[in-house]
C-alpha cells in the first residue's frame, strides 16, 4: 500500500477512535426543578400546594451501585449448589458508562439498569417454595426462573433483589415467551397477602396510609381494614395489577405496557406526567421508583407515616419498598430511557385470516374508536375528564391536551388518590393481544369482557379486582361496540389482537 494511502487509513481510524472514546451523549439533568414542575399535571384538588424534593437533596443522596445480577429460580427447580455458587462471587459492577461508544452500548447498559433491584434484601433458600408458589400463583420460565427478580451479589453478601423495572413490566406467555416491556403479570398483591397470612402480620394504618393516603380523599382511608378482608382484597387483585404507592387498595392499577412508550404524551393511566422529552422518562423513573413518596401535598408528606424522618435527608430512611437511601444517577436513568425506546411488541403468534382483519378494521373505523384510538399509535394522546361533571380549569384547557368528553368509568383512581388529576388518559391499544387486565383499575381481563353487555348489568361479578368493601353494581364506563353482532363483534376483536 502506498505510504500516503495508510497514512490516511491511519489518520481516518485514529479519528474514529478518538470520536468513539469520546462519545457522550446530551443527557438531561434529571432533577430540574423547572422540568419537574413543567411535566407534572395539577392534582385533582387544585387548592393542595405540591412540594417536591428539594435539588440539593436529590442529588445529595449515593448513587445506586449497578451490581450484576443473576437469576433467581422457584425452590423445586433451583440448580443444586445454585446459591452457594453465587455466594462464593464477588460483587462485580455490571457497566462502565465512561466507556459507553455507542448507542448500542447505552441501549444494553439501559437493559441492567431495568433489571437492576433497588430493593435488596436477605434472601432465604425457601422463599419460593411450593407453598409460596401455589398459593401466590407465580409465573415461570419452563426452567423454573422467575424472570422478574434477581439475586446480586454486593460488598455485604448476596442479597434478594426486587422493584426493579422489570419487576413490573416482564410477562410470561403461555407458551413460556418471556416478554420485556409488556404489561406485566407479577402477583404483587398475592405475594403480599401470602406474606401476612403466613407471618401473621398485624394490619394496622401505618401500612397502607403512607401509600394510598390524598388529603382530599375520604377520611376513612387512613383507618385499617379488618385483617380478613384485607387479605381477600389483596388476593382478589390479578396479575398485571398492583396497589402501587399513590393508589389504593379500593383501585389498584393496571400495569402498563411500555412498547411504543417514546409516542405516548402522558405517563399514567390518569396522565400524572407530561412526556415530551427523553428527561421527561428519566424524571418519570426516578419519580416512581421511590422519590415520589417525599413528595408534598399541602402539609402532608407520605414518607412521613414510615421513616423516622421528619423529611426526607441525606441519612438513611425507611421507604415502604425496602429501598436503600440512594438514588440512580443521570446516566443509568438515560440508558434506561434509551433500552425502553428500543423495545418493540412481538407479534400475536395467533393469526387470523386476512379477510376477519379487514373486516374487523372497518368497523373499528366505522364505530368511530379512532376518534381516540387513533392509529399509528392507537391512541390520541389526549386526557378524558374522570366525571362527566368535572369542571375542566381554564389552565387545564391551555396546558393540557383534553378531549372533553367522559367515557364514565368509575372515577376512583383520579378523583381520591395522589395520583388524580381529575382525568384518564386515552390509552394505546398496542399490544393489547397479551394483556389480561383492562381499565384502569383491572377489573376486567379480556377484550371479550370489556365488550360484553353483560358488564354493565348490576349483578354481574367481574373476572379481575374486585375490592371486598366495595358493592360493585355492574362495571360502568366505555361503553362502546357492545351492540355489534356476534360476527362483526368477533372481526373487531381479531383486528384489535393483532395490534
Amino acid at each position: 500500500m502506498p505510504v500516503h494511502k495508510l497514512a490516511a487509513s491511519v489518520l481516518l481510524l485514529s479519528v474514529l477512535f478518538i470520536a468513539a472514546a469520546n462519545y457522550l451523549p446530551d443527557i438531561p439533568k434529571t432533577w430540574d426543578m423547572k422540568e419537574i414542575k413543567r411535566f407534572h399535571v395539577p392534582p385533582y384538588d387544585r387548592k393542595v400546594a405540591v412540594t417536591y424534593v428539594p435539588e440539593e437533596i436529590y442529588y445529595a443522596l449515593p448513587e445506586y451501585k449497578l451490581y450484576k445480577t443473576y437469576p433467581v429460580y422457584i425452590y423445586d427447580k433451583m440448580p443444586e449448589g445454585y446459591l452457594d455458587s453465587l455466594k462464593s462471587l464477588p460483587p462485580e459492577i455490571a457497566v462502565d458508562f465512561s466507556k459507553l461508544t455507542t448507542d448500542e452500548d447505552w441501549i444494553e447498559a439501559g437493559r441492567l439498569v431495568f433489571e437492576m433491584p433497588p430493593n435488596r434484601s436477605p434472601y432465604n433458600a425457601l422463599t419460593f417454595e411450593s407453598a409460596w408458589v401455589d398459593s401466590v400463583g407465580y409465573e415461570t420460565t419452563k426452567d423454573g426462573i422467575l424472570p422478574y427478580l434477581s439475586y446480586i451479589q454486593t460488598p455485604e453478601g448476596l442479597k434478594l433483589g426486587s422493584t426493579s423495572c422489570a419487576n413490573c413490566h416482564t410477562k410470561i406467555l403461555d407458551n413460556g415467551q418471556v416478554v420485556v416491556g409488556g404489561q406485566g403479570d407479577y402477583p404483587f398483591d398475592r405475594e403480599f397477602a401470602f406474606i401476612i397470612k403466613k407471618f401473621d402480620f398485624p394490619v394496622t394504618a401505618s401500612m397502607s396510609t403512607p401509600l394510598v393516603y390524598a388529603p382530599w380523599s375520604d377520611p376513612s382511608v387512613k383507618e385499617a381494614w379488618a385483617k380478613e378482608d384485607f387479605v381477600q382484597t389483596l388476593m382478589s387483585t390479578p396479575p398485571g395489577v398492583m396497589t402501587r404507592q399513590g393508589t389504593g387498595t379500593e383501585s389498584p392499577v393496571a400495569v402498563p405496557s411500555l412498547f411504543g412508550i417514546r409516542d405516548i404524551k402522558y405517563f399514567d393511566r390518569t396522565g400524572l406526567m407530561k412526556n415530551e422529552n427523553i428527561g421527561d422518562l428519566m424524571r418519570y423513573a426516578a419519580f416512581n421508583q421511590g422519590m415520589d413518596m417525599f413528595t408534598q401535598y399541602g402539609a402532608y408528606i407520605p414518607m412521613n407515616g414510615i421513616s423516622s424522618h421528619s423529611q426526607i435527608t441525606t441519612e438513611q430512611w425507611d421507604h415502604p419498598f425496602g429501598y436503600d437511601a440512594g438514588r440512580y444517577s443521570d446516566e443509568q436513568l438515560y440508558a434506561l430511557a434509551m433500552y425502553l425506546y428500543s423495545l418493540e411488541a412481538p407479534e400475536n403468534p395467533e393469526k387470523s385470516p386476512a379477510e376477519v382483519l379487514a373486516r374487523g378494521e372497518v368497523i373499528f373505523a366505522e364505530q368511530g374508536c379512532v376518534t381516540c384510538h387513533t392509529p399509528p399509535a392507537f391512541t390520541n394522546n389526549m386526557l378524558l375528564p374522570a366525571t362527566a361533571d368535572f369542571e375542566i380549569p381554564d389552565e387545564d384547557k391551555e396546558t393540557l391536551d383534553i378531549f372533553n368528553v367522559s367515557v364514565e368509568t368509575d372515577p376512583y383512581l383520579s378523583t381520591k388518590t395522589r395520583r388524580g388529576t381529575g382525568y384518564y388518559k386515552v390509552p394505546s391499544l398496542r399490544g393489547l393481544w397479551m394483556r389480561e387486565a383492562f381499565f384502569h383499575d383491572g377489573s376486567l381481563t379480556s377484550i371479550e369482557e370489556v365488550l360484553d353487555p353483560a358488564r354493565l348489568e348490576p349483578d354481574y361479578i367481574p373476572t379481575g379486582h374486585v375490592p371486598v368493601n366495595k358493592v360493585f353494581q355492574g362495571v360502568p364506563g366505555h361503553p362502546f361496540g357492545m351492540e355489534l353482532s356476534p360476527d362483526d363483534k368477533d372481526a373487531l376483536i381479531a383486528y384489535l389482537k393483532s395490534l
